[in-house]
């Protein structure tokens, strides 16, 4: 299957679920080639949204980093910004879950960043979900649900860089049974 425009695929690590209150912490995507899937780049940042050691100790914690790593990352201005001027907008974007767009568009709005992506967005949560209803999989179309299907083993679960080259290859096979 050959896509229209290429395919950014992206993953965040927030401090919590809800868009309007939460942070992202960390930014990680791939390109993906329209025509064959492949990774044709990347981007992953770690996001430093506070200046205070007890915030960025906390933040560490859930990203399962040193607490020095994420004091020398970049504010979410600078993230957003570099995030745009590597890949436009010329493309479409695709995540696991609806929310993760929200928590993007989120971003880009504190860095004054236009969220200028073309409407339609590939949810892989749905598409998960139909391709287990056509193989009749009776179990949630989790990103672990089908790490298991497709015998894929995470070593970092928690690192969005990880998980959103994991999400890739989950999407690449879900396409070629298709």
């Amino acid at each position: 299957m050959k896509f229209i425009k290429d395919l950014l695929l992206f993953e965040v690590q927030t401090t919590g679920p809800d868009v309007d209150k939460d942070s992202v912490i960390q930014l990680a995507a791939v390109l993906l080639d329209k025509d064959n899937l492949l990774e044709k780049a990347n981007y992953n940042s770690y996001v430093r949204v506070s200046y205070l050691d007890s915030v960025i100790s906390e933040h560490a914690q859930l990203l399962r980093i040193d607490p020095e790593v994420l004091r020398k990352s970049p504010k979410v201005y600078d993230v957003a910004k570099q995030f745009h001027n590597k890949f436009g907008t010329n493309l479409l974007l695709a995540a696991h879950s609806a929310s993760k767009p929200l928590f993007l568009k989120t971003m880009l709005r504190k860095a004054a960043v236009p969220f200028d992506y073309d409407p339609h967005i590939i949810e892989l949560w749905t598409l998960g979900y139909v391709y287990m209803l056509n193989y009749g999989l009776k179990k949630m179309p989790t990103l672990n649900t089908f790490l298991d299907y497709f015998r894929l083993k995470p070593k970092k679960p928690w690192d969005a860089m990880e998980r959103v080259r994991l999400e890739a290859e989950v999407f690449r096979k879900m396409i070629r049974e298709a």
